[in-house]
Order: structure tokens, then C-alpha cells, then sequence
């Protein structure tokens, strides 16, 4: 009779090792708190199996031509956060309606509410050229070819190649000979040559295609415009009565912009989470104070490529990045893909650079909303998050408070700890406000910190912090306290079990209150999984290749 057949795995039994050697650990645990970085680098091992978890969430850029299948394809594969952008309030509102029905009918296949949060962008101050003559769809400008610019009224429906309308009335005013003019995110570059009164005369330096209602970006300029515009006005009351999550500001130089978003949101919109796009150089010069007021930071390196040095521009996200995970603010990194099927070397390269140096989430563009390039991204973000150097990153934000500290950053910094030292499956976090769970997200564990909440709004407002899985509890109070934290919890280790991420006999870090109305969490437990519901390792194998 075979013992091993029929007796339970133990947590002395767990294999932590991806060879039959047994010399090669999980999730490049040997690496990953190696003594220094030198050694850190020499134990990176391609042969070390990732974890089934994706740390690093994912916002994708919704369109108002996007489908459901579209929708459902992305949220089959991950989309934490859905950044709506459409030209109109009107369409905003479409998108929005069918991205919740989609979540709706997700949810139900899923069996369990899918927290989907919902982020809106202002567009802040911004120059846009007019409408292409006779309705075209769009013109082409030959590099060399000389054109004027121009902020007469008249010819705002009436852009071609020899004229095009800018609705900046002080454009002369602040152009210069040789000053740069950037049409939609570089895709014509114009360099002025001539300003007489309202024209401007210029040369392509860039060919491209010029469509209607394109940005302009004057790298360095001054730009007298308002910071919230009329048609932000109307966004930010739209975001108010839709509850949505997130507000993405573009254009802030400083934290009076904050404030100005923050008076104009008023009582009813103080829940809604502000993340700044860092686009331009008087941002970057303030970014401390704007860390220090906005609830996040999304950094726009397209945007950033504009205006400063290219070579200067990884210095600039390498460093927000740190100060956002000192902050312990959530910090998200754009990437972009030339091909919308393909993933290349540079931008693996991007990708990877992006979350060893702390990233929380990436933001999809437009043209990569597929569940190939997801799919991609899973598993090179998979690959990725183990290589970071966890002693170090741990050391280094552990000193960053001294003692003596809040409480719930010392239980934050013991759960973490905890959860390395006995290679946690998982952090299970009962949460009501989701303050506890940000926290420990702040100290980077390695494994999910699955938080479970009766609050759907704190669960969608998890979705940009990382590592963090939030888990929706619809039941009510069961009128026992221990019984009913017992049950949360439970919900949490046996959702684990089931989406894979916990084997029987892990090691589970349990976070919750003491008592009724304690205010925080201060209670931490490890506890082992059991059998019941947990997937083995042929299923686990099975749906690996699936």
C-alpha cells in the first residue's frame, strides 16, 4: 500500500522547487533575497517556475468603437481598471453603458462580482487645430513643405495643407523662429519660421497625416489657458453622478491644480480617486508636492519624449516611480506597441524595466485592447516580478520609517515579513475602508493580498494597487463576530484554492480586527490550506496550458 497516495500533504511537505533536482526554487526565491545585488543577479534562473499570480495590473484605453467581445476578452484576461476616452460626454456615457453591461454579464458567467473600476480623463489645457476642409478624413504634409498657422476664427472649418487653424489666440504671442510645433503626439512636427500677427509660418520637419481636432504641443512654452476647461466641467459632473473611480489629469503643473479638481468635485465626489498624468516639465519639477496631494501618478512617457531630452526621460520614470513607492502612492507606467499582434525586444525590454523599478500597473494603449498582447503581457509581467530583488526593495522601504510608527504599519510590515519568511501562498486581508490592504500592498509582498470587503466601490478602488485581489462578500452579518470574520476569511483562502493560487498545505497570512468596531486590523495569523477545494497539481497543470 502506497502511504503517499492516501496520506494528506503536510505543510513540511510542500514542494517549493521547479526541477526533480530539487536545486532550482519557485518564483526566483534564491535570487530574490540574495545578500546583495551582484549575487542578486548571478542566481536569476531561467529555469525557476513564476508564479500562477500577476502582481502588476493592467488599464486598458476603451474607445467608442470597442465591442463587447472586445470588452469580455479583456476581462477574461486580466483588465483591472477601464480608461474611457471618447470625444463626447455623450459617447463617454455610451462606453460606459456598455462596458457595465459586459461586467454584468462577466460577472454572472464568473459567478462572483467582477470589481471592474472605471477612470475618466481630463483633458486639462490643451491646443487642438480645427476641421479639415470639405469633411476629409485626413491630409498629408510633405516634410519640407511650407504652411501657415493661423487663429482666425474663419478658417476653423477650412484646415488644408497651405493653412491650418489653431484655437490659441495668443500662438503668435508666445512662437519664436525655430520653435517646435508637435501635432498629435508627434505624428507631424512642424518648426516655426515667420510670425506676423496672427500667422505663423512654418516648415514640416516631420511628415505625417494631419487629421481634424488634433493636439498641439509647443515644447517649453508658457501656455496661458485655464487648467479645467469647460468640457472638463462637464466630465468631472459626469463622473459625480456615474460613481466612477478615478479622474486621469492631464495638463497639472502643480498641486493647485489638484485642489481646483478637488473644489469643482465638491462633497459628492470626494471618494473619487485623482491620479496625475506627468506630461510635462513643470510637473516633473513639482512632482514632490503633486505626489504628496494626488492619490496616484501615471506617468505619460510619449508626452514626456516632447518636451525633454529622449535620453533623459527613463531618469525621470525610474525616479518618479521610487518617490510614488515612498509615497506609497500607486504609480502607473505607460507602454506602447508598435504592432498590435506582437510584442518586440524594446518593448519586453519596457515592460520588464517598468516593473522591476516598482510599477504598480501599465496602461494599455488603444491599439493593443486584444487578448493576444494581454496574454503576452500576463506572461512576461509573470516572469518579471520574481527578478525583483524582494531583500533589498523590503530593506529599503522598512528604513524609510523609523520608529516609532503608526501601528498599522508595523502590523503591514510583519505581515509582509511573515508572508516571505514562510513563502505565503497568499496574504488574506478583511478590510472595510481598504486602508489595510494599501498599506501592505505599500511593502511589496510576493504573493496576492486577496481583501475581502462588503464595499464594492473600496474593492474597485484596489484595482490599481499591486498585488491586490479584491473579493466582493455579499452576505450580511451573520450576527456572530467570530463567526462571520471565520467566514470572510474563509472565503478568502477558498477562493484562493479555487483560481489556483493556493495548494493544499500552503502557507496563508491572515489579516483582520480583533473585535466589533476596532477601527483597523491588528490581528495576524498564518494557517495552513486543507484539501477541501483546492486544485491539484494536474489540474493546476492542465489549466497552466489552457
Amino acid at each position: 500500500m502506497d502511504c503517499h497516495q492516501y496520506c494528506p500533504k503536510l505543510p513540511w511537505m510542500i514542494d517549493f522547487n521547479s526541477n526533480e533536482t530539487k536545486d532550482v526554487l519557485n518564483n526566483q526565491y534564491e535570487a530574490a533575497f540574495s545578500n546583495n545585488k551582484i549575487e542578486y543577479m548571478t542566481k536569476l534562473n531561467i529555469r525557476s517556475q513564476p508564479a500562477r499570480f500577476r502582481s502588476t495590473q493592467i488599464v486598458c484605453t476603451i474607445t467608442s468603437n470597442v465591442s463587447l467581445a472586445s470588452i469580455d476578452e479583456l476581462l477574461a484576461n486580466g483588465m483591472r481598471v477601464a480608461r474611457l476616452v471618447a470625444p463626447t460626454i455623450e459617447k463617454l456615457k455610451e462606453i460606459l453603458s456598455r462596458v457595465r453591461t459586459m461586467v454584468d454579464i462577466y460577472s454572472r458567467r464568473i459567478g462572483r462580482v467582477y470589481p471592474l473600476a472605471i477612470g475618466l480623463d481630463l483633458r486639462g489645457p490643451e491646443i487642438r487645430t480645427g476641421s479639415l476642409k470639405s469633411n476629409s478624413k485626413q491630409i498629408f504634409l510633405e516634410k519640407g513643405k511650407e504652411t501657415k498657422l493661423t487663429t482666425k476664427p474663419e478658417f476653423e472649418e477650412f484646415v488644408n495643407e497651405d493653412m491650418i487653424f489653431v484655437d490659441y489666440e495668443k500662438l503668435p504671442e508666445v512662437i519664436q523662429p525655430g520653435d517646435k510645433l508637435i501635432f498629435d503626439q508627434g505624428s507631424v512636427t512642424l518648426s516655426a519660421l515667420e510670425c506676423v500677427e496672427s500667422i505663423v509660418r512654418c516648415i514640416v520637419e516631420k511628415a505625417g497625416n494631419l487629421f481634424s481636432n488634433d493636439s498641439v504641443t509647443i515644447p517649453n512654452a508658457t501656455i496661458d489657458l485655464p487648467t479645467i476647461s469647460a468640457s472638463d466641467k462637464q466630465l468631472m459632473e459626469m463622473a459625480v453622478g456615474e460613481c466612477v473611480e478615478y479622474l486621469f489629469a492631464c495638463g497639472i503643473q502643480n498641486k493647485q491644480g489638484i485642489y481646483d479638481i478637488r473644489n469643482l468635485l465638491g462633497p459628492r465626489g470626494e471618494t473619487i480617486l485623482i491620479v496625475v498624468k506627468v506630461e510635462n516639465e513643470n510637473c516633473v519639477e513639482n512632482i514632490d508636492e503633486i505626489i504628496k496631494f494626488s492619490d496616484g501618478i501615471l506617468i505619460d512617457c510619449d508626452r514626456l519624449i516632447l518636451e525633454l531630452p529622449k535620453e533623459k526621460v527613463f531618469l525621470i520614470q525610474k525616479s518618479i516611480i521610487a518617490k510614488c513607492n515612498l509615497a506609497g502612492k500607486p504609480v502607473i507606467s505607460t507602454i506602447s506597441f508598435a504592432n498590435s499582434n506582437v510584442i518586440s525586444k524594446s518593448e519586453i525590454v519596457d515592460i520588464t524595466s517598468a516593473i522591476l523599478d516598482g510599477s504598480d500597473a501599465l496602461l494599455l494603449p488603444k491599439n493593443a485592447n486584444n487578448g493576444k498582447i494581454m496574454k503576452l503581457l500576463d506572461t512576461i509581467c509573470k516572469e518579471a516580478e520574481p527578478a525583483v530583488h524582494q531583500r533589498q526593495l523590503f530593506n529599503d522601504l522598512v528604513n524609510h520609517f523609523p520608529a516609532p510608527m503608526e501601528a498599522v504599519y508595523s502590523l503591514a510590515i510583519s505581515v509582509v515579513e511573515a508572508a516571505s519568511n514562510s513563502s505565503a501562498a497568499a496574504i488574506v486581508c478583511l478590510s472595510t475602508s481598504g486602508r489595510t490592504a494599501k498599506i501592505i500592498s505599500r511593502f511589496k509582498p510576493r504573493c496576492p493580498i486577496i481583501v475581502v470587503t462588503r464595499y464594492p466601490r473600496v474593492s474597485r478602488q484596489l484595482c490599481v494597487f499591486r498585488g491586490v485581489e479584491p473579493l466582493i462578500y455579499l452576505r450580511s452579518f451573520c450576527g456572530e463576530w467570530n463567526r462571520d470574520v471565520d467566514n470572510r476569511i474563509q472565503l478568502g483562502v477558498t477562493y484562493g484554492k479555487l483560481i489556483g493560487y493556493i495548494r493544499m498545505g500552503d502557507a496563508v497570512v491572515t489579516v483582520n480586527p480583533s473585535r466589533p468596531e476596532c477601527g483597523m486590523a491588528n490581528c495576524l495569523k498564518v494557517i495552513y490550506a486543507s484539501e477541501f477545494d483546492t486544485l491539484n497539481a494536474q489540474q493546476m497543470r492542465k489549466s497552466k496550458q489552457t
